[in-house]
This record gives structure tokens, sequence and C-alpha cells, in this order.
């Protein structure tokens, strides 16, 4: 268990999201990255998914606290707790503002097996409100600024992450069954890869042969249509060279996007 959590009284105040960023950085927490020495998470100032010790990601530490070896290989299932729930939700919701689909339903399907209130306080917990849970993402930070981006979890830590899910009745079928059908894409992704990659080479080779073949009966003779750079009236590459636009000094900005013998009407109508 990550923290001393007990299932949440309703008569008592609900924990902050201040209190939890700082419980994490007394834990003993280490990190499980191979040959990584780290043996405390330290959240990071401007990422707390990342440690300011040795830079591995919060779930590489978090799953040192996370029993779920024995069960995993007897093939049991655990009974759904809410300190358990608690700490897996960690792994999802700790300095995150948006969640994977597939690991909402995930949490969704532990969340049901609890009450509303132990609900409420893990989310509250993690820096979420309900309505920020059922939407799939935070919509206004601390601060009341309404986010344009967000922290999700990378997808190694789902990957991490969807072994805790195994441990569940609740949840042990849906892994297996996203299991088999990521597999299934993948198969199928790399079929038409190579498919695609073969079809490209077969054209590429059999219009090189094509070309090669005009080549040897037109011999040395240049076609009249084609006309060597050098050869064009002028003697030079400007052509080549981006479009220049003139100065928009003394024009409006809205002009540089219309063509040099655009319609007067056009015209007005980007300047209006």
């Amino acid at each position: 268990m990550l923290f001393g959590t007990r299932d949440p009284d309703p008569g008592r105040d609900v924990a902050t999201w201040t209190h939890t960023t700082h419980s994490l950085s007394q834990e003993v927490i280490g990190c499980t990255q191979p040959n990584c020495t780290c043996e405390c998470f330290r959240p990071g100032r401007v990422n707390l998914r990342s440690c300011d010790r040795c830079k591995h990601g919060w779930v590489a530490h978090a799953v040192s606290k996370l029993s779920a070896g024995a069960v995993q290989c007897s093939g049991q299932v655990e009974i759904v707790q809410c300190s358990v729930v608690f700490d897996i939700s960690t792994l999802l919701l700790y300095g995150t503002q948006a969640l994977p689909v597939r690991m909402k339903i995930l949490l969704d399907r532990l969340f049901s097996v609890l009450t509303h209130t132990q609900v409420i306080t893990i989310l509250h917990t993690l820096g979420w409100t309900l309505r920020d849970y059922i939407r799939g993402y935070i919509l206004q930070d601390s601060m009341g600024k309404v986010l344009d981006r967000w922290v999700i979890m990378t997808l190694e830590d789902e990957v991490v992450t969807l072994q805790q899910f195994l441990r569940f009745g609740e949840t042990k079928s849906i892994v297996e069954l996203m299991a088999v059908q990521e597999h299934q894409d993948r198969l199928a992704t790399n079929s038409k890869t190579t498919k695609s990659d073969s079809d490209i080479r077969l054209f590429i080779e059999s219009s090189s042969h094509h070309l090669g073949l005009q080549r040897d009966t037109a011999g040395d003779q240049t076609p009249p249509s084609l006309h060597h750079f050098e050869n064009l009236p002028g003697g030079n590459l400007a052509f080549l060279q981006p479009f220049q636009y003139q100065s928009q000094s003394t024009s409006s900005p809205a002009l540089a996007l219309l063509p040099p013998y655009g319609h007067k009407d056009e015209q007005r109508l980007l300047i209006n």
C-alpha cells in the first residue's frame, strides 16, 4: 500500500492535493527500472510524475509498492478494496490531467464496486473532481485557468498499469480482450505495411525498367519538349525560389494571400 489510507468516513475531511504531494515526497518509493539505484521518488517541480532524482516516471516507482505477482501467477482474483483501488488510481491520476480511454474504462469498473463517498475521496485526494473524472480530463487548473493542453500517462505506463487490473474479476476479462485486440491490430498493421511496401517496390522496379527501355530506344537524342534549365529564357533559376511577396508596409496583411493579379472585388472583401 502506497499510503496509510483507510476507507473514508463521511464525517472526515477530504485530503487535499497539496497534502498528497507532500506525502509522496516523504514516502520511500524506490525505482524499479533496471540498474537504477534511486531509493525514493521525489516529484519533479514541473512534472510531478517525473522523479527529480533519477528522472524515471512515477509508475516505475509506484509499482514497487503494489504486490500483484502472487495472485496473477495463481490465476486467482482479489476482492476489490478501497485502499488497493486508491493505490492503482495513483498510477493513472497522480500528476495527470487527462485519462486514456481504456484506463478510464477499467478504473470505472473498480469504482463501481466502491461507495460514492469512497470514489469522491480518492478523486479529491489526487486532485480530480468527479465532474472532471466523468469528462475524462481536467477542465481548469487549480488557479482557475482553462487548460488547452494536458498531462497524460505514457503508453509505457499504460502497459505496466494494465497488469494491475488483472488482479480483479471485474476487470481481468476486459484486459485480456484488450490484449487480444491489440495483438490483432498490430498484426493487421504489419501485414498492410508489408503489402504496401511490396506494391510500391514492384511499381518502382517496373517503372524503372520501362524508363530504361525508353532511354535505350531514344539514344542520345533529346525530345523537343524537354529543356535544360540553362536553356530557359532569362538563363536563371529564379522560378525555383520561393515566391517573394512585395513589401507589406503599405498594404493590408490579408492582401499577401491574394495572387499577384487578384480581382479588385476580392481584395475589397478581405480588407473589409
